[in-house]
């Protein structure tokens, strides 16, 4: 199982997003975008990943964004 490490978190204002971007163990890039109360996983480029593949489940298995990580 993959283990990530908190980066850096971009807020976008206009839009009302914030992406939380993770490291893993193997060095890929990854975040979390939360928005109007729904979240997706981006790839290092920002583009979301398809829900339900492999890739994503892992991802998000690895990358859980808290309460702590929104308080920042």
């Amino acid at each position: 199982m993959a283990t990530a490490k908190f980066i850096s978190k971009d807020q976008n204002w206009q839009n009302e997003s914030t992406t939380y971007w993770f490291k893993l163990d193997d060095g890929d890039v990854y975040g979390v975008c939360e928005s109007g109360g729904t979240d997706a996983v981006l790839d290092a480029d920002g583009c979301p990943l398809t829900e339900g593949d492999g890739l994503t489940i892992a991802v998000r298995r690895a990358c859980v964004v808290t309460d702590e990580l929104r308080s920042v």
